[in-house]
């Protein structure tokens, strides 16, 4: 038998324990100034810049808001760093590893 086949076979029949519970973050998320991630222009109203597209949502869930996925900003164009976007109540996040360490820095993931 192939060992594509039997892998196959083997995953039908196994339970997967080790799938993440979706509730439980493994990040501590870390408010940041609009102005520290994207250029813009500070007005009376509040900080003003252009959209940033999405790359996707996240696990992770806004703290302020009820169950709301955050969104992954990457850097590019007028976005200065790489950061987690609440779309609902517009609020920036950055995700810490437990050691303090940003997962969305360059140079955060380290190669074994």
């Amino acid at each position: 038998m192939v060992a594509a086949e039997l892998l196959k076979q083997q995953s039908h029949h196994q339970e997967y324990t080790e799938r993440r519970n979706r509730s439980a973050s493994f990040f501590t998320l870390k408010q940041l100034a609009p102005w520290e991630v994207v250029e813009g222009v500070m007005l009376e109203d509040g900080y003003a810049s252009d959209d940033a597209t999405p790359s996707g949502k996240m696990r992770e869930v806004c703290p302020y808001c009820n169950n709301v996925p955050l969104a992954l900003i990457l850097r590019y164009k007028h976005v200065k760093r790489a950061h987690l976007f609440c779309e609902n109540c517009t609020r920036c996040f950055d995700a810490l590893y437990p050691d303090g360490t940003s997962a969305l820095a360059i140079g955060a993931v380290m190669l074994v």
